[in-house]
C-alpha cells in the first residue's frame, strides 16, 4: 500500500496476507522486536558493518513514529520495564502461580500495512491462519475511546499455549499497537484490567473523556433497565436501574451503561460487564479495582475482611468499595458469578459522589436477578 513504508526488518519476519482475491498474495515486512533482556546483555555491535555489508540486523535503526503521541495510566499491579528503541512502552502483567505477560506499546509511520495485515500478523503469530477480508469483521471490536478508533482482537494459540490480546490504534500519521502477550488463562484474568487500560489511551495532552450524563439511550429508545443480556453461556442477568440513572447505549465491552448525577455537576460512570470463567478468580478482581484506585493489593487472609458477601435472589455477591487516598476516585462495585461466567457491576466516580450514590447502587443490586420469562 502505498502509505505503507517498507523498513529494514529485525529478524526478517515475514507477514502474509490473504486476501478476497486467490490470485494475488501480497507480503509485507514489519520490524520484529528483539526480548528486551537479551538486548541488555548482547555485546555491542555498533562497530559491526551494517546489513549490505553483511553487519547484523539487530544494530539497524528501525524508523519509528515521530510527532504527535499517546499517553495512558497503567494498573497499579502492572510492572514498567525500560522502554527500547522499538517501545514506546513495556510493561510486565501478572497472573496466577508467578507467570508474567507481556504488554508492549509500538508506533510506526503510516498504516502498516491496513487492518487486516495487523490482524493477520498476529494471528499468525500463535499459529492461526490468516482471515480474508470478509470475514474481518467478525473477528474485532472497533469501539471509540477518547476520540480514538480502537480496535480490539483476542487470538489464541490451538491448546492455548500462547495467546494474544491487542488493539490497534490509528493516529495522525501512525498506527500504535497495544499488545499483551501470554498464556491463555493469564489472558483471561488480565483481560478486563487491559479494557480498562484502553479507556484511559488519549492524545498527549488531552483529557480523557467524562462519562456524559446526557447521553441518548439506546438504539430504537428501548431502556436499559429490565433488559436482558445474555452470555456466550446462556441466559443472563437482569436488572431494575433508579429513575434518576440515565441510560447510555451499551457497546461490545458493556452489557449496560449508566450515568449518575452528583452535586455540583460532579458525574459518576455505572458499567456492566460480562467474561466468560472466573476472570482469575475474586481475589485478583478485588485487588484489580483497588489497583485502579491506587491502592495496594490484599492478601488471601486479608480478603473477607474487606469485602462483604450477600445472596441476593439465588445469586451470591461480593461487594467492593475502594478510594484512592486523595478521594479524587472511588470505585462501589460488585461481583457476580452466573453458570460459566462472571459479572461486574461497577460504579465509578469521586468518593462524594460514589457516597451520596450508595444507598441507590445497594438498592439497584437487590434488582439483579437471573434472565428469565
Amino acid at each position: 500500500m502505498d502509505s505503507f513504508r517498507k523498513v529494514v526488518t529485525f529478524g526478517s519476519l515475514a507477514l502474509i496476507l490473504a486476501g478476497c482475491r486467490e490470485s494475488k498474495v501480497s507480503f509485507y515486512r514489519v520490524p520484529k522486536e528483539q526480548d528486551p533482556t537479551l538486548a541488555a546483555s548482547a555485546p555491542d555491535n555498533s562497530a559491526q558493518a551494517g546489513p549490505a555489508a553483511g553487519g547484523s540486523m539487530s544494530d539497524t535503526a528501525v524508523p519509528t513514529a515521530a510527532g504527535p503521541s499517546l499517553t495512558w495510566s497503567a494498573p497499579a499491579t502492572w510492572t514498567a520495564k525500560p522502554a527500547t528503541a522499538m517501545r514506546k512502552g513495556s510493561y510486565a502483567v501478572p497472573g496466577a502461580g508467578g507467570e508474567a505477560g507481556d504488554l508492549s506499546i509500538t508506533a510506526f509511520p503510516g498504516a502498516v500495512g491496513g487492518l487486516i495485515a495487523n490482524v493477520n500478523r498476529w494471528r499468525g503469530q500463535v499459529q492461526l491462519p490468516p482471515l480474508a477480508d470478509a470475514d474481518l469483521a467478525a473477528a474485532v471490536t472497533t469501539v471509540p475511546e477518547n476520540g480514538l478508533q480502537v480496535t480490539v482482537v483476542d487470538f489464541s494459540a490451538p491448546g492455548g499455549a500462547k495467546r494474544i490480546l491487542g488493539a490497534i490504534v490509528p493516529f495522525g500519521d501512525s498506527c500504535w499497537f497495544f499488545k499483551l502477550t501470554g498464556s491463555s488463562a493469564l489472558i483471561t484474568s488480565a483481560k478486563p484490567g487491559f479494557l480498562d487500560f484502553l479507556k484511559t489511551i488519549k492524545a498527549s495532552g488531552q483529557a480523557a473523556a467524562e462519562p456524559s450524563s446526557a447521553a441518548p439511550a439506546p438504539a430504537g429508545g428501548a431502556a436499559m433497565a429490565d433488559t436482558a443480556v445474555p452470555t456466550s453461556s446462556g441466559a443472563g442477568l437482569a436488572w431494575t436501574a433508579p429513575s434518576g440513572w440515565t441510560a447510555k447505549p451499551a457497546s461490545a465491552m458493556r452489557k449496560g451503561s449508566y450515568a449518575l448525577a452528583g452535586a455540583g455537576g460532579d458525574a459518576g460512570d455505572l458499567s456492566i460487564t460480562a467474561f466468560p470463567g472466573d476472570v482469575g478468580g475474586l481475589l485478583a478482581n478485588v485487588n484489580r479495582w483497588r489497583g485502579q484506585v491506587q491502592l495496594p493489593p490484599l492478601g488471601d487472609a486479608e480478603l473477607a475482611g474487606a469485602v462483604t458477601s450477600p445472596s441476593q435472589g439465588g445469586l451470591q455477591l461480593t461487594l467492593v468499595d475502594a478510594a484512592s487516598p486523595d478521594g479524587s476516585k472511588r470505585i462501589l462495585g460488585a461481583i457476580v458469578p452466573l453458570g460459566d461466567s462472571t459479572w461486574f457491576f461497577k460504579l465509578t466516580g469521586t468518593d462524594a459522589l460514589v457516597a451520596s450514590s450508595k444507598p441507590a447502587f445497594v438498592a439497584f443490586l437487590r434488582t439483579v436477578r437471573p434472565a428469565g420469562p
